[in-house]
């Protein structure tokens, strides 16, 4: 297979979520599910991948919000399970949960790390249940596991890489 052609897509993720491209938002959902499902990340930043047989092409966004949700939180054999708008099911092993300082709860594959989940508001119900506040701190309280859930001290944004500006 060839090296991908890379270019700016002109697609930014806004702060309210919104798949934004040449001003206009993107609202087709299988659109959307498409761009989402095929996220990927490098040292430069953040693109969406298309492949046309041979031909490979990565188009790099600009995020600054999330460009994928948890939709749902599984209780499932004593494990959660976190679903995604992208089509991924993440374990709790492979996941970490973090606090943002304006209460938003996010989710981050270390895989994956410049693509951050925000939980919508169906999953953080669902998760409120294993959601303890004591005092100033969150814990996450599943079973046995009692932990601390930290606050995100990073910030969420993804530039456009500097080739493409």
């Amino acid at each position: 297979m060839s090296d991908p052609r890379k270019f700016d897509s002109e697609i930014i993720i806004d702060a309210h979520d919104r798949w934004i491209f040449r001003e206009t938002e993107i609202t087709q959902e299988d659109i959307l599910k498409y761009f989402r499902a095929n996220l990927h990340q490098n040292e430069k930043g953040v693109y969406i991948e298309n492949v046309f047989g041979e031909l490979r092409e990565n188009g790099y966004l600009t995020l600054n919000g999330y460009p994928c949700h948890i939709t749902k939180v599984i209780l499932d054999n004593s494990e959660l399970k976190f679903y995604a708008d992208d089509g991924k099911v993440f374990p709790f092993s492979a996941i970490e949960i973090y606090q943002t300082d304006n209460g938003n709860l996010i989710g981050i594959n270390p895989v994956q790390d410049k693509i951050k989940y925000r939980f919508n508001w169906n999953a953080a119900t669902d998760f409120a249940e294993f959601f303890v506040e004591e005092g100033e701190k969150s814990f996450l309280k599943v079973g046995d596991l009692h932990m601390e859930i930290p606050i995100y001290p990073e910030t969420i944004e993804v530039p456009l890489p500097k080739d493409y500006i």
